[in-house]
């Protein structure tokens, strides 16, 4: 019997610490930010749980909520973590720590030595974004789980194809985002070299596969589920055809601000903050991420199907509208981005005639350097007094006024939700822009709030029709965290016509934030 190498006794212990650490930080009773999608995983976990029915509101709820894939909320329900939110932040983070040893198998096999790969999961642990985005209830750590057991799967001289289909089926059934990554694989597999078509056939079967899979959840999921990503890819296109500059205008634009809130993002991935007018830390973070894409390049020279893959989840986020959330978008790929910056940088030093051990020390020191004091400042963050620990908001902003602001934003939400459910009665049915939250934490059913493009007398028409008993009014909006359009149209709307039930505000009563209305008879 082989007894087990350094480096592997190595990545045993550190996996094993960090699912404890990652666990225990994430654990808490309540959502960490209303910015996120995981009041919608939580609803659809809780319609799925085998152990207890859903409430009658998030049961309404459900139909809103289910244009998600729904293998992450299943297994959130077969783990008993539906009703439990608690649990649900550790089963996030645990995900995200079982991809570590697959992550460091994969780099055994691209870098050519279980030391360096080593090396860099221990960069990888302690990577900040992988810290604040374990606090959400969110599908991305399932995701990186399958995506690097996909890429592991891949690798093989000869790829088992049902390990494949099976892996690949879970991608889709996990975030949307897998599809076109799917279509790279499906086009690598039909264009490759020194195959005949019979060869080309079997290998897209998996990508094939996963489609039908996420199709045939398509057609069972409620006739009334909206898909919100077609909308919003339609609603981005005609967007482009109506901007005053025309089409191709709009295009640069959008692609300029994208390609921007990319390389931040990147840098934030790292880094968590940088200073302005200090750009060397940007800099330096900038050089990894070229690494990174370097190392995507080198793999997609060599006809490598990973290399494809990840390249279409890169464009894809050159395309989404959410620029502002980039940072989260990276998350799920970080781990294999950082193994393309090290295949990157080892290569380039081979090719001169270098060790590549030498180049790939100095890319772990230079991570380490950026990382490292992101992940003090996160524990000073982590144990500072007060609620605002809970709150993923407090951590991304290096100003303490202003992160204690942004997290204020979602506790004083919270406590909305718990006086939504104390003053009115379990069959009264309440508006919201985001109705989900007030059935999972208020179990009160929600009604979706009217377009913010009414005029005054529509939105009031549109709140009489809907049978709403009471209106919930802010000021943020969990799904436009850039605008307060919904809250500007509610208050000009409704601010006079309706009996005042609750009112939340900040700086000693002068700026209201939100509202709670009786709805006229």
């Amino acid at each position: 019997m082989t007894r087990p190498a350094r480096p592997d006794i190595f990545v045993a212990l550190l996996a094993t610490a960090f699912a404890f650490a990652l666990a225990r930080f994430a654990w808490q009773p309540t959502l960490a930010s209303f910015a996120d999608d995981s009041v919608s995983y939580l609803v659809m976990a809780q319609v799925f749980a085998p152990f207890q029915a859903a409430s009658p509101a998030v049961a309404a709820a459900f139909a809103r909520e289910a244009f998600y894939p729904p293998l992450f909320p299943l297994v959130l329900a077969l783990t008993g973590a539906a009703q439990d939110i608690a649990r649900a932040h550790a089963v996030t983070a645990l995900l995200l720590a079982a991809s570590l040893p697959l992550v460091y198998l994969l780099g055994v096999r691209w870098l050519g030595s279980r030391a360096v790969a080593a090396a860099v999961l221990a960069c990888i642990v302690l990577l900040p974004s992988l810290w604040i985005n374990s606090k959400g209830i969110l599908s991305e750590p399932l995701f990186c789980l399958l995506l690097v057991a996909t890429f592991l799967c891949l690798d093989d001289e000869k790829p088992v194809l049902w390990e494949a289909a099976l892996l690949m089926a879970g991608l889709a059934l996990t975030r949307t985002a897998a599809l076109p990554m799917l279509a790279a694989y499906g086009l690598w597999a039909l264009t490759r070299r020194g195959t005949d078509w019979r060869a080309r056939l079997r290998t897209v079967a998996p990508a094939l596969a996963a489609v039908a899979a996420y199709g045939l959840w398509v057609l069972i999921r409620p006739a009334q589920t909206e898909d919100d990503y077609a909308r919003i890819v339609l609603e981005r296109g005609q967007g482009f055809f109506d901007g005053p500059g025309g089409f191709w205008l709009a295009l640069a634009a959008s692609l300029g601000r994208q390609v921007n809130a990319l390389v931040e993002g990147w840098a934030g991935s790292l880094l968590l903050y940088w200073v302005e007018g200090q750009p060397l830390r940007f800099a330096l973070a900038s050089l990894v991420g070229l690494l990174s894409l370097a190392g995507i390049a080198l793999r997609l020279r060599r006809g490598r199907a990973d290399a494809w893959m990840a390249a279409a989840y890169v464009a894809t986020l050159l395309a989404w509208p959410f620029y502002d959330q980039m940072e989260r978008f990276l998350f799920p790929m970080l781990p294999v981005l950082v193994l393309y910056a090290f295949l990157a940088a080892g290569e380039g030093l081979r090719a001169l005639s270098r060790p590549a051990a030498l180049a790939q020390s100095l890319l772990a020191a230079l991570l380490l350097s950026l990382s490292v004091p992101a992940m003090a400042f996160l524990y000073q963050r982590a144990h500072a007094p007060g609620p605002q620990a809970a709150i993923t908001d407090w951590y991304r902003a290096p100003d303490i006024a202003r992160a204690r602001s942004r997290a204020q934003t979602h506790l004083d939400l919270l406590d909305d939700m718990r006086a939504i459910r104390e003053l009115t009665k379990p069959e009264d049915r309440v508006m919201w822009v985001a109705p989900s939250y007030l059935a999972l934490l208020a179990d009160r059913r929600g009604i979706p709030a009217p377009d913010a493009r009414l005029g005054p007398e529509a939105y009031r028409e549109a709140v009489r029709n809907s049978g709403a008993d009471y209106i919930f009014l802010s000021r943020y909006h969990p799904r436009d965290t850039i605008t307060d359009r919904s809250w500007q149209a509610g208050v000009a709307a409704l601010g006079t016509n309706a009996r005042i039930v609750h009112t939340s505000a900040l700086d000693g009563g002068s700026v209201v934030t939100s509202l709670l209305l009786k709805a006229s008879p």
